[in-house]
């Protein structure tokens, strides 16, 4: 069984204590870790430095991904823990954390001839073998020609599988999109910009301003049609806070949200945001906190309260899911691509057939969109945009979460192991079981003989709708913001 260390990481979020200074926009900081901005006008690109929390596995020593000859992450979590364990029998990987394994018994495990099978291959072998389902013992050794087992107790998986077992985690969105739309475009009619942002002191903070000051005015000489936005951005775990540059000494440190964004799109960068689709992809703790959401939603609908800075997209995309893998998004934007940008389908219209498509994305993370309607044309003088009265813009926030009668019932995932007996996806189909408090609350049950462990789920407290479901999945269309004027 091969046995490696894994020190990158592939999700957007960290933890840090927040520390704050203040200059001419009076704004907070806190230590944490950045990671990217990448901006789409017409297709732009901005990039921070990178963090210091996901070195190469060369720079410690390790073996080089190149020459791994099974998958590079785990395939449950695609990020890890300390450990990646090769399945015996299958490419796959599973990382310590997920397994739950002590650092007491680390030493058992990793022993030369312990030989590891994935859950996966559990699964396999319990469908062959049409017996009652088995509890997972994921480590074991030969001794004499019989298979005993490592650990005195069975593996229990807590963790879920959010995405399909073979897919991997590498590319660039923002290329990924410019590659679908150049065969349709000239260079003159298709901008790509890619800019890196460091904007941890106040010395560097002034430089970026600066630097957006010149690409704002670039940009805006340019009558661009549509205009995509992408900020890749790593989220403070605990408050949500977003990453934003390297401090004196060479640490992480990050902003709250609204000041980020202020910071971000200095002007005249602001106007190259109004009326784009601008996507947040950064972790789920920036719309599941609720001072972070609204500093968010407040800077989509009105100005920032540190500057004069109003942005305005007309759509923003976000994602819940707390460690979130941004590969999931290509199949989402090959088809957004189309859809949109080349065929001229408004995204709400599309939206459900664009998730539709996105396999992974629908197992690995709920949806968050805000729509403003009713914002004036681009080829409108920018201040009359902000300041005419002839229409009032609405703003409305949806959350969109696939459901699984079997693996993601209301949208909430289930975990691949039964915490009773330890069976491998044991779960049955989800069924009604109304309580007094919850009168839509649905349960499932563990299929392994002997074991009655249930699993209760319910809705989120919003309005919503099935969009084109049946009783086995679909999508549910929360309401998580009625509109309102801005």
């Amino acid at each position: 069984m091969a046995r490696t260390k894994q020190t990158a990481e592939k999700t957007t979020c960290g933890a840090a204590p927040r520390v704050e200074f203040f200059h001419p926009t009076h704004t907070a900081f806190s230590k944490a870790a950045s990671r990217a901005m990448e901006s789409t006008s017409s297709l732009s690109s901005l990039t921070t430095a990178p963090s210091s929390r996901a070195p190469s596995p060369d720079s410690t020593g390790e073996t080089a991904l190149e020459q791994w000859d099974t998958n590079r992450y785990c395939y449950l979590c695609h990020d890890g823990g300390k450990f990646l364990f090769a399945c015996n029998t299958c490419p796959r990987v599973v990382c310590q954390r997920c397994l739950g394994l002590w650092e007491d018994l680390m030493k058992k495990v990793c022993a030369v001839d312990t030989n590891f099978h994935c859950p996966g291959c559990h699964e396999l072998r319990d469908g062959a073998s049409k017996r009652n389902l088995m509890p997972y013992f994921a480590f074991t050794r030969n001794v004499h020609g019989k298979t005993i087992h490592v650990l005195d107790q069975p593996v229990i998986m807590s963790s879920v599988c959010e995405r399909p077992s073979k897919s991997q985690t590498q590319g660039s969105l923002p290329l990924l999109l410019k590659t679908t739309l150049d065969e349709y475009h000239t260079k003159a009619s298709l901008e790509y910009t890619e800019v890196t942002f460091d904007f941890g002191t106040q010395k560097k903070l002034n430089r970026w301003r600066a630097k957006a000051k010149k690409l704002g005015e670039k940009l805006g000489t340019s009558d661009f049609k549509r205009k995509i936005i992408f900020v890749t951005v790593h989220s403070e775990v605990t408050r949500s806070d977003l990453f934003s540059g390297k401090d004196e000494k060479g640490g992480d440190v990050a902003m709250r949200v609204e000041e980020f964004m202020s910071c971000l799109f200095s002007p005249p960068l602001e106007e190259v945001v109004y009326a784009s689709t601008l996507f947040m992809l950064t972790c789920g703790p920036l719309v599941s906190f609720q001072e972070s959401f609204t500093s968010m939603q407040q800077s989509i609908r009105q100005e920032l309260s540190s500057s004069l800075v109003s942005l305005q997209p007309e759509y923003t995309i976000a994602f819940t899911a707390l460690n979130f893998i941004n590969a999931v998004l290509k199949p989402f934007l090959v088809s957004y691509g189309v859809q949109v940008l080349i065929e001229g389908h408004a995204l709400g219209d599309v939206l459900q057939d664009l998730l539709n498509v996105s396999l992974g994305l629908r197992m690995h993370s709920d949806v968050i969109l805000f729509h403003v309607a009713g914002l004036i044309s681009l080829k409108a003088p920018f201040l009359l945009r902000r300041a005419s009265l002839a229409t009032t813009p609405l703003v409305t926030g949806y959350r969109y979460s696939w459901y699984h009668s079997h693996r993601r019932p209301w949208g909430n995932s289930l975990p691949i192991g039964c915490k009773k007996c330890a069976a491998i996806r044991p779960w049955g189909r989800s069924k009604l079981d109304p309580q007094p408090d919850q009168p839509k609350a649905r349960v499932t049950k563990c299929q392994s003989k002997g074991c009655d462990f249930e699993v209760r789920t319910q809705p989120l407290p919003h309005e919503y709708q099935v969009l084109r479901g049946d009783e086995t999945s679909g999508w549910l269309k929360y309401v998580i913001c009625a509109a309102e004027p801005l």
